[in-house]
């Protein structure tokens, strides 16, 4: 009997949120499955972070010029090549004749027509809150035969004939136990952690850290610009803010646990509705308290918490900051490992995506 074979197609080469994502599915796969990712080329990433870790599990990684629905594709004059690349993946497709084509994330929803095509069985992995700016891609999801979405906030955002094939599994990882808070007698040290998107609220934040009233409190920002994108000049806020002295730019790091427990409080002031974001979960299970935009998935990790700020509103993110002390601090920080270990643990994470994604082809 032949081996089943799956082929992962998935839009980046980093190490942010989707990518270590990718990374933690690709752990559950059954032995008996032949594995291949399938890497875009439209983007040169100098790291090669995501395909070098692929690589070192022992996983074949193919580049390949992929139809990968970026928004600065999706104008007239970029629409043929795009098409020319969604032909041309549905031709190696075919060729390859997989059991299972699995689609992480709807960046690369053009690929699951060509898919159903080949006559695979298509799970797609949906990361991204579906609103009016990316419903481009929702004629494709529905040649998925599966979805998996990262949170219950993602799952309402689609179609109703869309969520009945929807199942939301969220994200879990393995994290090392957390360590002590930092003492409060220098003060409040907070985090923010995120790629320097636009949607991700680093100019709303900057302008509320500016216009707080208290002087005790500093501020880490980690993470960089996209490769493509609309970006913030996060160095040019930091630059300009009158509280700039209170602030320093760690950038791009592999290490984030290091400055999670050097800090109190890790912020995500996401402007528009966050689907599940890595950093949040990763803050919870390293014990710390999360100051976060009441948008999208975030209400999901955190829970009830009173630590939630409406998204986008300067005055309210300043006040936030003004109200936070040591016991609101100390509270939230001992009830995240334990809101960690319930929901977004490693093993529960594991178990429910073999059900969701392997166990659909097993025996086929």
């Amino acid at each position: 009997m032949s081996r089943r074979r799956a082929i992962v197609i998935h839009p980046s080469d980093e190490m942010y949120g989707a990518d270590r994502v990718l990374l933690e599915v690709l752990r559950t796969v059954p032995e008996d499955l032949d594995l291949e990712v399938w890497l875009p080329t439209d983007i040169e990433y100098p790291e090669r972070e995501l395909s070098r870790s692929l690589s070192e599990c022992g996983i074949t990684v193919r580049r390949l010029p992929l139809p990968i629905m970026r928004r600065a594709y999706l104008r007239p004059t970029r629409l043929v090549g795009l098409a020319v690349r969604a032909i041309t993946t549905g031709v190696r497709l075919i060729a390859a004749r997989p059991t299972l084509v699995y689609v992480n994330t709807a960046a690369a929803a053009l690929t699951a027509p060509p898919a159903r095509l080949s006559g695979a069985r298509v799970v797609l992995h949906l990361h991204e809150h579906i609103d009016g700016r990316s419903r481009s891609v929702l004629p494709f999801l529905r040649y998925a035969h599966h979805i998996i979405a990262v949170s219950s906030a993602v799952a309402r955002a689609l179609p109703s004939h869309l969520r009945g094939r929807t199942t939301v599994v969220h994200n879990g990882f393995d994290t090392k136990p957390p360590t002590d808070l930092p003492p409060f007698n220098e003060g409040i040290r907070v985090v923010i952690a995120s790629r320097w998107n636009a949607w991700k609220g680093h100019r709303v934040f900057l302008e509320a850290w500016g216009r707080m009233s208290r002087s005790d409190m500093t501020l880490e920002i980690l993470g960089d610009a996209p490769p493509i994108g609309e970006a913030v000049d996060v160095r040019a806020l930091v630059q300009n803010s009158t509280r700039g002295s209170q602030i320093s730019i760690v950038g791009r790091t592999a290490d984030v646990r290091s400055h999670l427990d050097a800090a109190h409080v890790v912020v995500v002031p996401s402007v528009l509705p966050d689907p599940l974001p890595t950093i949040a979960i990763e803050a919870l299970g390293a014990g710390r308290a999360l100051l976060v935009s009441d948008a999208g998935g975030l209400r999901e990790i955190v829970g009830d918490s009173p630590l939630l700020v409406q998204p986008g509103v300067v005055e309210d993110w300043s006040a936030a900051l003004d109200a936070l002390d040591e016991d609101a601090i100390r509270t939230a920080a001992t009830a995240a490992r334990e809101r960690f270990e319930r929901l977004f643990a490693r093993d529960t994470f594991d178990r429910r995506i073999r059900a969701e994604l392997w166990d659909l082809v097993a025996g086929s």
